[in-house]
């Protein structure tokens, strides 16, 4: 299965992953937990899981937890953050899990990179009959505005950032309202903070996909853009607004 072109920016960047991207509070689980109404021990997949930012927190809420990641380098570094999780290298389109077998799929900041309609159908088949779907997507310093800081930093990534597809159009949520065997998306948002400081902002815009598939020296030349802006504002140790927004529907 054929990834989408910008995903090949995140190949090499799994450590600047981890350290710069924020995690997910209890607060966001709790509400995927009660939307699709998943019990202690549901098998629930964490596709796109990344380094499995949203594999733990569903860890600690009780969940039987599969991390379904396509990229060699996240899922190594995955594996070494939570090695007692079950890990397949699979693409949304194609999952390696028997017909209705799942009690929920989860996406975290990854459904904009599917085939959208070809991934929902293959969530149709893997999860149970009034089992559901939750994609989830937050902002963090990418979405903040609250500081001069972070409005400035906003300005620096979205002048060079090319097209993408978290930023065009619904993110492929239709064709989820578009496929009979889901009902009706809901949306819920959770609003929260992070703790970050400069090298982890830094890390956080490396690992960013388009970022981490730039040439080297015009890498290299956002990242000291993003640094400069941090030094002007003599930024520190920070809390940065998160806003989470999921997105869940019901398996029919």
């Amino acid at each position: 299965m054929a990834l989408h072109p910008l995903v090949a920016g995140f190949t090499d960047v799994a450590e600047q992953y981890e350290l710069g991207r924020p995690g997910y509070p209890p607060e966001v689980v709790a509400a995927i937990d009660e939307r699709l109404g998943l019990a202690p021990g549901a098998r629930v997949a964490d596709v796109g899981a990344g380094t499995g930012k949203l594999t733990r927190a569903l860890l600690a809420a009780g969940l039987d937890v599969v991390a379904v990641e396509p990229l060699e380098g996240l899922r190594t570094r995955l594996r070494q953050e939570l090695p007692q999780v079950e890990v397949a290298g699979a693409a949304a389109e194609a999952l390696p899990f028997a017909d209705a077998s799942l009690d929920a799929v989860v996406c975290a900041n990854a459904f904009h990179w599917f085939d959208a309609p070809r991934a929902v159908a293959e969530f149709g088949r893997v999860i149970r009959p009034g089992g559901g779907l939750a994609l989830l997507w937050h902002d963090g310093i990418e979405g903040d505005a609250s500081a001069p800081w972070s409005a400035e930093l906003q300005r620096v990534i979205g002048d060079r950032r090319p097209d993408h597809p978290a930023y065009t159009g619904d993110q492929g949520r239709g064709a989820v309202d578009a496929n009979p065997a889901f009902g009706p998306m809901t949306l819920t948002e959770i609003r929260s903070s992070y703790a970050t400081d400069p090298r982890r902002i830094v890390a956080h815009i490396a690992s960013i996909s388009w970022v981490g598939g730039l040439p080297p020296a015009e890498r290299d030349e956002t990242l000291n853009a993003v640094a400069a802006v941090l030094e002007r504002h003599d930024v520190g140790d920070v809390d940065v607004p998160l806003h989470t927004a999921i997105w869940t529907a019901a398996r029919r």
